[in-house]
């Protein structure tokens, strides 16, 4: 029996990967954050919200995170949308691949502002999302 598309995709220890996480060390978290934020706003957000008209969810976590790069939120704020809003839609979408994707993307995307790592999470994830959507 093979394993699922979703798991099957990208290694951790691939030295491509590895080569990401010395280049991460090289950038202010700002830096990376605002990245993300962008890219996933501005290239994934749209994948998630024409599988999932209406849930502004994902884009609640970027907005947030977002303002907290700006001084505007606390950390503790913009982490329960991304835990509890963005990452719950993702959970709930386990049929629909692309969206459910683009959701994980954007929480990671917004979850830079704490730990810049997460920018693994957001290109995997990122990657993901616009090769599941070429299929339909």
């Amino acid at each position: 029996m093979s394993k699922k598309p979703r798991k099957m995709l990208g290694d951790w220890r691939d030295p491509h990967v590895e080569s990401i996480m010395r280049l991460i060390e090289t950038q202010s978290k700002g830096t990376i954050s605002n990245w993300c934020i962008d890219y996933a706003y501005e290239y994934i957000l749209p994948i998630f919200e024409r599988h999932c008209p209406g849930d502004d969810r994902p884009r609640r976590a970027l907005l947030a995170a977002r303002e907290w790069l700006l001084g505007n939120v606390k950390l503790p704020y913009v982490k329960n949308i991304i835990l509890n809003e963005c990452h719950a839609a993702a959970r709930e979408l386990d049929n629909i691949p692309p969206a459910q994707a683009a959701a994980r993307c954007c929480g990671q995307a917004a979850a830079c502002i704490h730990t810049p790592t997460h920018s693994l999470g957001m290109c995997k994830n990122g990657s993901r999302s616009p090769g599941y959507s070429s299929g339909k």
